[in-house]
This record gives C-alpha cells, sequence and structure tokens, in this order.
C-alpha cells in the first residue's frame, strides 16, 4: 500500500499567519496617539506591523460610548495565532479604544 500525506493538518507552532486590525479611537484622541499604543501592543505580542492604514475620523452609524465619531486605523499584522490571541486580549482591557476587529486573511 502506498502512503499519501493528509494536506488537512494544522498548522505548527511556527507558522506566521497574516492579520487585519481593524480599530477605533474616540475622535478626539491623538491620531499619533493611537497609532503609537496599536503599534506598541503588537510589538509587544510579537506580531511584526506590516502596514499602516489610516481611515481618519468618521461620522459612526451609531453612537459607542456616547461618541458618535471615531478615528479609525487599519493594520496589516504578521505573527503567530498565540501572538495573536495575547493581542486581542490586551484590545479587549484598552479603555480609550471604543471598538476593533483582528482578523485572520
Amino acid at each position: 500500500m502506498k502512503k499519501t500525506k493528509t494536506t488537512d493538518q494544522k498548522p505548527s507552532m511556527g507558522v506566521v499567519n497574516k492579520y487585519e486590525l481593524v480599530v477605533i479611537y474616540p475622535a478626539s484622541e491623538n491620531e499619533l496617539g493611537a497609532e503609537k499604543q496599536i503599534s506598541e501592543k503588537c510589538k509587544k505580542r510579537s506580531l511584526k506591523v506590516v502596514e499602516v492604514d489610516k481611515w481618519g475620523t468618521k461620522t459612526m452609524a451609531y453612537e459607542i460610548k456616547k461618541q458618535s465619531r471615531g478615528y479609525y486605523l487599519k493594520l496589516k499584522l504578521e505573527g503567530s495565532s498565540e501572538s495573536a490571541q495575547l493581542l486581542e486580549k490586551d484590545l479587549q482591557m484598552d479603555d480609550k479604544m471604543l471598538r476593533f476587529l483582528l482578523i485572520r486573511i
């Protein structure tokens, strides 16, 4: 009998995944301060920031924490799934941030 490799294996611990992170800060938050905070959190969790896309201040469809406008940032990241999970926990603890969405691409 011939042995065949299965391609349904889970990625190993060292695999580098790509992620997109969108964050919304209050419009009153300093633009450079918001970007620096997120970059530092990513660096702390060994995630490489590949690209930063500043969407700027926009009016939101509904209020979040009594804020009707927010400053949007989109970041492309690379790193392990464990690092991404730890970053997600860090982001949940950030009181200044209005919302975030982290997805693997």
